[in-house]
């Protein structure tokens, strides 16, 4: 990550600006020059009134700072839309995040046997008393549980998720306790919620709208908000919760008529589909989804037509048989 004060000084001499110029009664000329040499600390306010100087935000500011070094948040159907913060839970937990979409590319740091996985959670615990840290290491042993379930050939989908309600009881307790969620508390949410029992999932998803309305416009709020419905969506339907499925659409409509999003709008359409073809034991719906794979082709958007042409086949397969080919997306 760059330094503030290395990336101030490149903003200023782009604008052709000197430190004179940027000078005044609150930040003298001396003062910046060690802050730009990286020597001197700066408050919040004094950077927010630097930046005026220059004419630049400080969400870009921020933006540029992390863009290098911060992994953003790549949806399984909206890659081309990612999503940067600067913060420092951001990479760690985009990395588990993308494991758990099969994004090997970005999940190479991934531990790779259960051993390594222990070693990753010891070290989180280890880490200090930031509670995104207590939160990751809940996610490694959720992860694990997976894992060992997966390689186990009499492994026991009953016995994983009872092990996964377990773990995941510390994850419901913090999300119920804060009033007003940020993107971390969305990002935790989507990332556990199939771990979680499914009337918890459901009173959690009420909360989870509604103490995001005071950051509604936040740029990056309303996709997370899509993403999140999404991938309920999908957790509901695996355990045929029709009913929760279907409000969970109806809830998407909702949200489309406040942040209008022409991509999500044609992703509705796919879960309609989706929908239908689990509602009718495979009678309709499968020409509903293949339009929309269709309709990313036409718009040159090959990574999410070609994603949706490979879950087609297994959404059939959990047509047939839900217990052994449970899909889940986040």
């Amino acid at each position: 990550m760059q330094e503030p004060g290395s990336l101030y000084r490149q903003l200023r001499k782009e604008r052709h600006l000197t430190l004179q110029q940027v000078a005044d009664s609150e930040n003298s000329v001396s003062f910046i020059s060690k802050f730009e040499k990286g020597s001197s600390q700066i408050s919040f306010n004094r950077m927010m009134h630097l930046l005026g100087k220059i004419n630049f935000s400080v969400e870009e500011f921020l933006y540029l700072q992390g863009r290098d070094t911060i992994q953003p948040i790549k949806s399984t159907f909206m890659s081309h839309h990612p999503i940067y913060l600067t913060a420092p839970f951001m990479t760690p937990m985009v990395t588990l995040l993308n494991s758990l979409t099969g994004d090997s590319a970005t999940s190479a740091t991934l531990p790779r046997s259960i051993e390594q996985y222990d070693a990753k959670i010891h070290q989180l615990e280890d880490a200090g008393n930031l509670n995104w840290q207590h939160y990751l290491a809940i996610l490694y042993q959720i992860q694990k549980v997976l894992i060992q379930n997966d390689a186990s050939p009499a492994g026991d989908p009953k016995t994983a998720f009872t092990k996964l309600r377990q773990l995941s009881r510390p994850i419901v307790t913090y999300l119920y306790n804060i009033d007003n969620w940020s993107t971390f508390e969305i990002l935790l949410f989507s990332i556990s919620h199939f771990a979680m029992p499914l009337q918890t999932v459901h009173r959690l998803s009420k909360i989870a709208i509604k103490r995001t309305t005071s950051t509604e416009t936040f740029p990056m709020m309303p996709q997370m908000r899509f993403e999140l419905l999404f991938g309920l969506f999908s957790t509901y339907i695996n355990f045929r919760e029709m009913t929760w499925a279907k409000e969970t659409l109806d809830s998407i409509v909702k949200l489309l008529e406040k942040d209008t999003d022409s991509n999500f709008a044609i992703m509705l359409r796919f879960y309609r589909g989706w929908y239908d073809y689990i509602d009718s034991n495979g009678s309709v719906g499968e020409e509903m989804m293949t339009d929309v794979a269709v309709m990313f082709k036409l718009l040159n958007l090959r990574q999410p037509a070609d994603l949706i042409s490979k879950i087609i086949p297994q959404i059939k397969r959990n047509q047939r048989d839900p217990e052994k080919s449970m899909i889940f997306l986040f």
